[in-house]
């Protein structure tokens, strides 16, 4: 029996022992909500009114400086979605995370690459990032990554949970994630965020509900960041072949963001790690190729990179990249016509931290793309807050779930197991989490 047909058979073991309800089969190796690492609590601003704070409840997060800035840096919200879940959002403005003369700097650095057609110094609106984490960390853990994000490339940050992650209500499921994105989007939009202006942005698990997003609502760009593409596709063993579980299973599948991505009308920018064996890298170089040719900004995929290190593989060129994007994208929203950049021609982009040439590159046909030299880190010192020195957090799970899937073995209530070699592997070849997933 073939890798496909052994897959689909144990898909089909795990929806019987899941009582046929297709919703748990889909949550059941999709949602891995960690200990929550943060509560949200009371607190009083500098004026003495009242607001909300972010309290970490891992020495780690607490104890860290870079985690400590970026607590005291963010606006926390409750928002009530349209399922019922009440979740939290941070937002981390610009005027928080960069002093006045860094904002300065870099409008004027904006002008100069304008050809000074607006006045030095003159305040823009920046772009917000609107940011939908991966599946096995909650934004307690993203805190550090969203203050670096901020800060290296001037803009604002809106960091949104999940129902049932952190300090969330409701239930994790894919339907209940599109209800949390859209009640972010809608709060961005209340407080007068232009659309052209939010850039959304999902990483691994957070492509489905941001490529959602896109789909329904005005956007000023999307980045997909280890993007998947569907939720079923992720276990296919061989994707391309036949009774393949995507094929087999389509009842089940859940983030079409293979089909939505052909329909997209906003610049979209895709990276993916040629070495992720969470979801492969295909997932990500195929969306790539899916997206209508005028709204498809060059790829970025680090030939060294896999799923939970894509960033501090080489950070010098993912926010060169990202930089670039965003550039682009506050360009449209200003009103210029910009055309999704050459593969062939570098481009000139400002970030906060230093300067950078962009020289993006079309994947190859066959993706072979390599990165020449050693990874370049931005320097960090005194007063910089310890920019890149703080590890990436885990957007994926490394229990080895997926891969399990994909070569059919899957625990069963009961210690009852399916193998590729047809008998019960035994606890030793089905990780602890994959019997957890398939238990209620």
């Amino acid at each position: 029996m073939g890798s496909n047909c052994v897959a689909s058979t144990s898909i089909g073991c795990l929806f019987c022992c899941k009582g046929c309800n297709a919703e748990k089969v889909r949550n059941a190796f999709t949602f891995i909500p960690p200990q929550p690492s943060y509560e949200i609590v009371p607190a009083l601003d500098d004026e003495g009114n009242e607001k909300l704070k972010m309290a970490y409840l891992l020495e780690g997060l607490a104890s860290s400086q870079l985690y400590r800035l970026a607590s005291e840096a963010a606006e926390v919200r409750e928002l009530v979605t349209r399922t019922g879940s009440r979740i939290a959002l941070v937002w981390l403005r610009q005027d928080k995370v960069l002093p006045r003369r860094e904002q300065a700097q870099a409008a004027d650095s904006e002008a100069a690459a304008e050809g000074a057609s607006r006045p030095s110094g003159e305040k823009q609106e920046p772009i917000v990032l609107l940011h939908c984490h991966g599946n096995a960390t909650d934004i307690g853990m993203m805190m550090g990554p969203y203050y670096e994000l901020a800060k290296v490339l001037g803009i604002e940050v809106v960091g949104i949970e999940y129902s049932g992650y952190g300090s969330a209500s409701g239930k994790p499921s894919s339907h209940n994630t599109y209800a949390d994105t859209e009640a972010a989007y809608d709060y961005l939009i209340q407080q007068g965020v232009s659309p052209k202006r939010i850039v959304a942005y999902g990483q691994s698990v957070g492509s489905g509900p941001v490529s959602s997003l896109a789909s329904k609502k005005t956007l000023g760009g999307i980045v997909l960041h280890s993007p998947l593409l569907s939720g079923i596709k992720v276990v296919d063993p061989k994707p391309d072949s036949c009774c393949r579980p995507s094929c087999i299973w389509s009842c089940f599948d859940f983030y079409p963001n293979d089909r939505r991505i052909k329909t997209l009308t906003c610049p979209v920018f895709i990276m993916h790690g040629q070495r992720d064996d969470i979801i492969p890298f295909y997932h990500g170089y195929r969306l790539h190729k899916s997206c209508p040719k005028q709204v498809r900004w060059p790829g970025y995929f680090p030939a060294r990179a896999s799923h939970n290190d894509l960033v501090e593989t080489d950070m010098r060129a993912y926010f060169g990249e990202l930089s670039s994007f965003l550039y682009d994208v506050k360009r449209i929203a200003q009103g210029q016509r910009v055309e999704p950049p050459s593969p062939e021609k570098p481009q000139q982009v400002q970030m906060i931290v230093k300067t950078v040439v962009r020289e993006p590159q079309e994947a190859s046909k066959d993706a072979a793309l390599e990165v020449n030299g050693q990874p370049e880190y931005p320097q960090s010192g005194k007063g910089d807050d310890f920019i890149g020195h703080v590890a990436e957090p885990k957007a994926g799970p490394e229990d080895g779930r997926y891969e399990q899937l994909r070569k059919g073995n899957i625990a069963v209530p009961g210690g009852l197991a399916f193998g590729t070699n047809g008998a019960s592997p035994g606890a030793e070849s089905t990780a602890g989490a994959v019997e957890k997933a398939a238990a209620d």
